[in-house]
């Protein structure tokens, strides 16, 4: 061989050589970051796994022969963000990662269902059901199509599929479900994992839901145990669990029991998320809920104002998901007889629905409702009847004239014409409603 070509070989295999150790270096560097970002996830020490797991994208990023690690090292990363409160960083990595692996092994691989159960998680967060099924059934059906017999990536879909249809009142579909995930995951898994936790909460809150109060509380208690066990008292699905039975308590007017569990979890997920997270929002709904149940209602408007702050970043201040706090936010003021609060309150509600709802929302009749009824309570007569006469309308067409809510407002209606000795507007209302019904 002449000297020449020679030569060329041993620079050709050199360079080579550098390129695999480079290449293995990357990948080294990445599985160091990436197991320990994993790790500190699975504690739930979400700073610390966002940074890890964020080199470790980067170092997938140094070749492309590492599409794979990359787009692990991105859902990974979406599931930190999620946890995190993080939601449009979280769509991304999820996106991306759902690009990569659909190039790598195809629309209906494993791999891509397993990012489709990720991105309906998140919407399932921010109670987007519609989003979120389409997405589980997909994942569900690409789980049970490539693998042979259940497993734990299929328990798991179902089980998130079974907590959605249980939270939209789908509980024949969400039973199965869950019964099925149960099965699977005692079958493959210790009975004291927090895997089997999770499923035994799902079904504590679908026979919560289904009236079977017994079984519910008993799996509440099974759930918090193992949790317990596992991943310890400080972690949030200890919280979430614990949460579960706190409003199961709260459900049966048990408020002795529920009050305290509530304020622990608060604790537990100011500390691992901090104070502006959906999660210490959702603690400081059900706390308030709870005060303003006993009567506590100075103690509850702190728990409510930090709420809205907390929802106001996440979703807006405009948006119509804050009406429910607000409404009772500003029962809280009637009650404590801060009538300039409750009103301001109540018509910052009214905006969000009529800006975010249709016109014949249930939702904008009853905040319609409560705000006739403060004028109403504060002999504001003139102003309280459009009011009402307008959330009589609403609930009517909505819910019917033998609803609860309908019957509310008519009472509530004929009672103010009474005081404005509208008599003519009584009978025409006496035979326009009471005589349909």
């Amino acid at each position: 061989m002449p000297a020449s070509r020679l030569l060329q070989w041993h620079l050709g295999w050199a360079a080579a050589f550098c390129l695999v150790a480079a290449m293995l270096q990357a990948q080294e560097a990445w599985e160091r970051d990436h197991e320990a970002g994993a790790k500190a996830a699975k504690a739930a020490h979400f700073v610390e796994a966002e940074g890890l797991l964020l080199r470790s994208a980067d170092e997938a990023r140094k070749t492309a022969t590492a599409a794979p690690l990359l787009a692990r090292s991105l859902l990974d990363l979406g599931e930190v963000y999620r946890s995190e409160g993080k939601y449009a960083p979280a769509q991304s990595c999820y996106a991306e990662a759902l690009q990569i692996y659909t190039r790598q092994y195809g629309a209906d691989s494993p791999q891509a269902a397993e990012v489709l159960n990720g991105q309906a998680e998140l919407y399932k967060t921010l109670n987007d059901y519609v989003q979120a099924e389409p997405l589980l059934l997909k994942a569900l059906e690409i789980r049970q199509k490539k693998l042979s017999q259940p497993d734990l990536a299929t328990a798991q879909t179902q089980n998130d599929l079974g907590e959605l249809y249980t939270a939209t009142g789908a509980y024949d579909k969400a039973a199965p479900l869950l019964q099925t995930a149960l099965e699977t995951r005692k079958r493959l898994l210790a009975a004291d994992h927090e895997k089997v936790a999770q499923t035994l909460q799902a079904l504590a809150n679908l026979n919560k839901q289904t009236g079977k109060a017994a079984e519910a509380e008993n799996l509440f208690r099974q759930a918090v145990s193992i949790y317990g066990k596992t991943v310890g008292g400080e972690h949030p699905d200890y919280a979430n669990a614990l949460e579960g039975l706190a409003l199961f308590y709260s459900a049966r007017h048990q408020y002795d029991l529920a009050e305290p569990l509530l304020a622990r979890i608060l604790e537990i997920r100011e500390k691992v998320f901090g104070p502006d997270h959906h999660d210490v929002g959702v603690s400081l709904d059900a706390l308030g809920l709870i005060k303003f149940y006993q009567h506590h209602c100075a103690e509850a408007v702190p728990l409510y104002l930090r709420a809205l702050i907390t929802w106001g970043k996440i979703y807006g201040e405009e948006n119509p998901w804050l009406s429910a706090d607000l409404s009772n936010l500003a029962k809280c003021y009637e009650y404590i007889e801060d009538f300039a609060a409750a009103e301001f309150t109540l018509r910052r509600a009214i905006r969000n629905d009529e800006k975010g709802l249709p016109p014949d929302s249930p939702d904008l009749g009853s905040d319609l409702h409560n705000l006739g009824s403060l004028y109403f309570t504060m002999r504001h007569y003139q102003e309280a009847a459009p009011l009402l006469q307008r959330a009589l309308d609403i609930r009517t067409k909505a819910l019917g004239l033998n609803d609860r809510d309908t019957i509310q407002t008519l009472e509530t209606y004929a009672n103010l014409l009474y005081f404005l000795h509208r008599d003519a507007d009584i009978e025409m209302l006496r035979r326009k409603n009471w005589n349909r019904r």
